[in-house]
């Protein structure tokens, strides 16, 4: 009897492997683990005496949400005092520290700045954070002259002002794990963007 072989082309037999091999890639499937912790403001200065609601983000390796129990801490009762759902509350004039963790994991701390109920005078200066792919705070209070400090975590942003209100300061080309400092001179309202991320905005608000 004769045998019989039969051909594949090569482009099967190029599947079969493949196939056989379970195609590849890596394992996205992972359960998902508390990574980072995403710090969200409504702005950056309160009145001795008024409150602002915090919210802590936590998300895990992928990026996405996670169900965790947050601490929160001021550096500084005697000024700022926040409660164990993120409200914090403005006790005297000056700045505290608020800081969010949950075990080892903690977010980017934030700078409160109290100032004198019914206006008074605003800090001479001011932190905005990055954390994820947006400015913290939203929006930052600050005296005419005064500096704010933009930090840039590892993940690179810029700081591009608009030009809707005069007297905006030089823009931030793209950067990241450092620190960048702007004066404000004129009294204003200033929005800025990162255009590396689309919707990631701020303002300044210059008194």
């Amino acid at each position: 009897m004769r045998s019989r072989i039969r051909l594949f082309p090569a482009h099967l037999a190029l599947v079969a492997i493949i196939a056989a091999c379970g195609g590849g890639g890596g394992d996205s499937t992972a359960p998902g683990v508390l990574t980072t912790i995403l710090l969200i403001a409504p702005q950056g200065t309160i009145a001795v005496g008024a409150t602002m609601q915090l919210v802590a983000d936590p998300k895990d390796q992928h990026g996405n949400p996670v169900t965790a129990s947050v601490a929160w801490a001021s550096s500084n009762t005697a000024v700022a005092t926040i409660t164990s759902g993120g409200l914090v509350s403005g006790v005297t004039v000056g700045t505290a520290t608020i800081s969010a963790s949950s075990g080892t994991v903690g977010a980017t701390p934030m700078v409160v700045n109290v100032i004198a109920a019914g206006g008074g005078t605003f800090p001479l200066s001011a932190d905005v954070f990055m954390p994820g792919n947006i400015y913290s705070p939203f929006v930052t209070d600050i005296a005419r002259t005064g500096t704010v400090r933009f930090i840039f975590p590892s993940d690179p942003h810029n700081v591009i002002f608009r030009h809707d209100t005069p007297g905006p300061p030089a823009d931030i080309d793209i950067l990241s794990n450092t620190n960048v400092s702007r004066t404000f001179n004129t009294a204003g309202t200033f929005t800025y963007d990162c255009t590396v991320h689309p919707g990631m905005t701020g303002l300044i608000v210059v008194h």
